[in-house]
């Protein structure tokens, strides 16, 4: 039985708190990661893939959002 990936979305208010890694670098060990390939990354762990990053402009405060695939497992 195939099991589909729930899409998940998590929104943080320091963009910095994401980073883009390139395929072979050691993914950090706090915050955000999405890797090249679209694999992402949450304090160092693999949580999802196809990764998309968004940056909201329209509030008051600003945050971040990332939306991801959650990993099967």
């Amino acid at each position: 039985m195939s099991h589909v990936s729930e899409l998940r979305v998590q929104r943080f208010s320091n963009p910095a708190y994401l980073t883009r890694v390139a395929d072979g670098e050691d993914v950090p060990a706090a915050g955000w990661a999405i890797r090249f390939d679209g694999d992402v990354f949450f304090d160092g762990v693999q949580v999802g893939h196809s990764g998309k990053y968004m940056f909201d402009r329209d509030r008051a405060t600003p945050y971040a959002e990332i939306s991801y695939e959650e990993s099967d497992g």
